[in-house]
């Protein structure tokens, strides 16, 4: 994924960042071993600095396992973004979630990243991840984003995506090419490509300082066919238009 570079940087940082960003995105607690797997640390490192994060308040230990602490919703609830968007989002996404009977959602990017910044969830089973992951090619929020893009930026961005499940899409000409259709259709699909459970239809949204997305999801096996194909990007480029013309 793109991301801003800065000539100085302190490593030590940058690790406890990636360990929280791994916990941040994890279903369930996690281990010492299981943290190192997925970053270039030892096991040494990573318990050095789960340690240090939880004596900090920002990581609580269950067991020998470790998850975000409660802190970081008292951290969101403080962090002062853009009110303007987000009060115009609420009610439109709500409206949509209640139209769709399914999750609803606005993502933003950020340096190369998917950032989930509101979502209507009060139809939400609890059988399937409420949320999208940071990755922007896998799935339809992140890929109508990409659509919107610039050629260049989009190419820093998704330089060797990784899969996150067997229909994730890697290949990057397969990708450019998903991305012409979406900007034919003007809307973004996306079958089982984050999560193995999970359908989403997304309309890509631009303001002068932002680029994003709103997004509906729903289980695989309920949101498929027409409904998926036809009815849900419907109300996605109506509440799209909707929420523009708010933002202008």
């Amino acid at each position: 994924m793109g991301s801003k570079r800065h000539t100085e940087t302190i490593d030590a940082t940058a690790r406890s960042m990636a360990i929280i960003d791994i916990l941040v995105d994890a279903p369930q607690p996690m281990g010492v071993t299981a943290i190192a797997s997925q970053t270039a640390m030892t096991k040494s490192t990573v318990y050095k600095h789960v340690t240090t994060l939880a004596t900090l308040g920002y990581v609580d230990k269950v067991g020998n396992q470790y998850e975000p602490s409660v802190r970081f919703l008292d951290c969101a609830r403080r962090v002062q973004w853009d009110n303007d968007l987000i009060d115009a989002a609420r009610e439109q996404i709500d409206d949509l979630a209640e139209m769709a009977n399914e999750v609803a959602g606005l993502v933003v990017e950020r340096d190369g990243i998917a950032v989930d910044v509101y979502c209507a969830d009060h139809h939400h089973s609890g059988a399937f991840p409420a949320y999208n992951t940071r990755y922007l090619h896998c799935s339809a929020a992140g890929k109508a984003i990409l659509a919107s893009l610039p050629v260049d930026r989009v190419q820093s961005i998704v330089s060797s995506p990784p899969a996150l499940t067997e229909q994730t899409i890697t290949d990057e000409a397969e990708l450019q090419s998903e991305l012409d259709r979406i900007r034919e259709r003007g809307f973004s699909l996306e079958r089982q490509e984050q999560f193995s459970s999970v359908n989403s239809v997304a309309v890509s949204i631009e303001t002068a300082s932002t680029t994003g997305a709103v997004y509906v999801s729903g289980q695989a096996d309920e949101l498929s066919g027409k409904r998926f194909e036809e009815n849900i990007p419907g109300l996605l480029l109506s509440a799209s238009r909707t929420l523009t013309s708010a933002l202008e």
